[in-house]
């Protein structure tokens, strides 16, 4: 992680320099530039997957099937990209899996996995991914029971607001066009759940920041796709249309999560947060301009409500750690 807090001040023989002779500005400078890379690779992971909705939609599948292709396809196409990144650690990456940490991810994963696409089925894209935008505060709140970090009022308050902004969206989703006709209520409800998922994924690397996250999320998304079979029958698994699965399988999913993972080893995790907050607002508009789906001026507002909190709460809470 790029340490963004002033370097401290050294005696030196030349004014402005350390004392090893390296000027100040030229260490400035390689921090600097390590940390625009950060940002490039968080940005461009952000906006690679905020077309999974888009696709999701395309694929004309129904949940169990949707959830078996993506699921297994995901979670191969992760499992290739930890082995390739992992390198001479496999082992020490394997030897992990017993662990607490390792296995909560795995299983919240496989939660938040299964819960999104049956959401993103049951109703509007808009109100999915405004619930799912929550995960941050909702990682917040969690860390008190988990790793005894003091909640601020300053926290409470972030997740009252973005969860009153959600129930802005949700009571409004049926105002939606072109949108999916299930419950609103059960697809936002659904929306949370993976957003809870989310959160305790962030919480538990927080408390393990040593836990192979790629190997744990490609296990997760492996075991929804092998639950999924549960519900899918021959017919309804080849039902739809099967080259956006496997462009999300194989090329984005994959893509996004190998570069936002690796983010945060160049810039501040805040800088990488705010970035993932782009499929918030850039997903509905793919799915918008694919299959016509529109949001109703209501849940627009709840949106900006939670994307507005969350944005102050990030930047806020960042400026405090620095």
């Amino acid at each position: 992680m790029t340490d963004h807090s002033p370097l401290p001040q050294q005696p030196s023989n030349q004014p402005g320099t350390e004392n090893t002779g390296t000027p100040r500005s030229m260490v400035q400078g390689v921090i600097f530039r390590h940390s625009i890379y950060g940002m490039g690779l968080a940005f461009l992971g952000a906006l690679i997957i905020t077309p999974d909705t888009l696709l999701i939609r395309l694929s004309g599948l129904e949940a169990w099937s949707l959830t078996v292709w993506r699921g297994l396809l995901i979670g191969i196409s992760l499992l290739v990209t930890w082995a390739v990144m992992a390198r001479g650690q496999i082992l020490k990456d394997l030897g992990q899996i017993p662990s607490t940490s390792f296995v909560v991810i795995l299983f919240a994963t496989t939660g938040n996995n299964i819960a999104f696409n049956f959401a993103t089925i049951e109703t509007s894209v808009t109100v999915v991914l405004t619930a799912l935008a929550t995960a941050p505060v909702l990682a917040a709140g969690l860390s008190l029971l988990v790793l005894k970090e003091m909640t601020t009022p300053k926290t409470w308050f972030a997740i009252m607001v973005t969860l009153l902004g959600v129930m802005i969206v949700i009571f409004n989703g049926d105002g939606a066009t072109a949108a999916p006709t299930g419950n609103v209520l059960f697809g936002g409800l659904l929306g949370l759940m993976s957003a809870l998922g989310l959160a305790v994924v962030f919480v538990f690397i927080r408390k393990s920041p040593n836990v192979p996250i790629l190997l744990a999320v490609a296990l997760g998304n492996i075991l929804s796709g092998i639950l999924g079979f549960a519900g899918v029958s021959v017919g309804s698994l080849f039902s739809g249309s099967l080259w956006p699965v496997l462009l999300m399988g194989f090329g984005v999913m994959p893509l996004a999560m190998a570069l936002l993972s690796t983010a945060p080893r160049y810039t501040a995790p805040t800088n990488v947060t705010l970035f993932m907050l782009l499929e918030m607002v850039l997903g509905p508009f793919w799915v918008w301009l694919g299959t016509g789906e529109q949001p109703s001026f209501m849940m627009i507002f709840g949106a900006a409500i939670v994307l507005a909190t969350l944005i102050i709460y990030i930047l806020s809470s960042a400026k405090i750690e620095t």
